[in-house]
């Protein structure tokens, strides 16, 4: 049973624990019932039931009552003694004992009231009603929540789960309010400060760190730098922000649970500014430089379709995220480009709106057209074949653009315009000066 409990816990995966049963493991394993986990096989499905007992009904709501529960504590006792001795049967049976009293206590505790809902540490929790089938822990303590008899709660903000009685002890501020407040990623890859800053203890529960104690042994978080012990570190796997826009690497690494759940909360937040950051990640990424350039083209796009009613209808979530002025991209847009996946939806869409524009005829009123050559071919902003002057927002093609020396006629007219204004301006207050003092004489 211990080896399972170092082979299947979350607490304890890709630890340095040997497997082999020992007197510190199963110590360790006896005092982890208290928070949760009262049988050491953690491979155990709490939803599976013998099939000698499977029609007893003794499964009971995790909202059940005290009488409910103390009811079912009373019909489980009698199969206990009635069950052979060392069998499946029996030891199911008085795990279930044992996580029905766990259940009565917490019951107890609160006067008989089970909380439904607790705001603390920024979470807000509310208890499962319908748990999943698959296997859950603990956030606090990392014990298995046996969802047929014990009360959890989960953060609708984050998805912090934990226990019924582990729910005032924790330590761990909600992962949305961090990441609300900070407003971006770490740019900065491994932040490490070492243990001796950290005072050798978690970065998260203030539990003492050693490399002795292979139980409390530290686990760097890639992503923040710091060091977590194994009930707040378990070894989950992400990409790093850092390292994608700094290296375009996409390799997982582990990372604390509070930074795994910041990460995956923020995954679709744009909160990356490539061009600030490391604008030289385009010249070497050319699938990220072209969706940049067809970003440039959905903002004018937008402008195009934003005044007509009919083009209102193509402004679909993707376009609207990737159409904003503010340059930033998402996590998931990142990896969408690695996959290859985005390049095919922004193909599809800029077709549509571009059939749009160019047929619609309150948006192709809105054209250019280009005076170095006279002909009535409409341009737009969007166009490969068209550039656009960065003063005067007058568009040509580009062969005539560079033609003409790239130079732009218009402002060669505003120029001349404005030497012939000053020219006139100057004449007559010379004339108005000569008049006055002549009068004055």
């Amino acid at each position: 049973m211990a080896a399972a409990i170092a082979n299947d816990s979350p607490k304890y995966k890709n630890s340095l624990i040997c497997c082999s049963p020992s007197v510190e493991i199963t110590s360790r394993a006896s005092s982890s019932s208290t928070s949760g986990c009262v049988s050491a096989d953690e491979s155990y499905d709490s939803n599976y039931i013998p099939k000698s007992i499977a029609n007893k009904k003794l499964k009971i709501h995790s909202s059940a009552t005290k009488e409910e529960i103390e009811k079912a504590i009373n019909q489980c006792k009698e199969l206990v003694l009635s069950s052979p001795q060392c069998s499946d049967e029996r030891k199911w049976l008085v795990r279930y004992l044992v996580e029905l009293r766990l259940r009565l206590e917490d019951i107890k505790d609160n006067d008989g009231q089970v909380r439904v809902r607790v705001s603390i540490k920024g979470h807000h929790f509310e208890q499962q009603i319908n748990p999943t089938n698959r296997k859950q822990y603990c956030d606090h303590c990392s014990g298995v929540i046996w969802s047929i008899v014990q009360s959890s709660y989960i953060c609708n903000d984050c998805g912090y789960l934990c226990h019924y009685k582990c729910v005032d002890h924790i330590c761990r501020v909600c992962a949305h309010v961090v990441m609300t407040e900070k407003g971006s990623f770490e740019m900065s890859i491994c932040p490490e400060r070492g243990l001796a800053a950290q005072d050798y203890k978690c970065a998260e529960c203030q539990t003492a760190l050693t490399f002795k104690d292979t139980w409390n042994e530290p686990r760097l978080c890639d992503y923040t730098g710091l060091y977590f012990c194994a009930t707040c570190h378990w070894n989950d796997l992400s990409a790093i922000p850092a390292r994608v826009v700094h290296n375009w690497d996409w390799e997982k690494r582990y990372v604390s649970r509070l930074a795994f759940q910041m990460l995956n909360l923020s995954w679709s937040r744009p909160y990356i500014d490539i061009e600030s950051i490391n604008s030289r990640l385009f010249s070497f990424i050319a699938e990220l430089e072209w969706v940049h350039k067809m970003r440039r083209d959905l903002e004018w796009m937008r402008r195009y379709l934003c005044a007509c009613t009919e083009g209102t209808n193509l402004l679909s979530p993707l376009f609207v995220q990737l159409g904003d002025v503010n340059k930033k991209y998402s996590m998931a847009h990142l990896q969408a480009i690695n996959d290859g996946s985005l390049e095919t939806q922004l193909t599809e869409l800029t077709e549509v709106c571009r059939s749009h524009i160019t047929n619609c005829a309150l948006c192709s009123g809105k054209g250019y057209l280009c005076e170095v050559c006279g002909n009535n071919e409409i341009l737009y902003p969007f166009d490969s074949g068209a550039l656009m002057c960065d003063k005067c927002n007058s568009m040509y093609h580009r062969g005539c653009w560079l033609r003409k020396g790239e130079k732009c006629l218009k402002c060669l007219r505003l120029e001349e315009r404005k030497k012939t204004t000053d020219v006139v301006e100057t004449d007559s207050t010379d004339t108005l000066e000569y008049d006055i003092d002549k009068f004055v004489d």
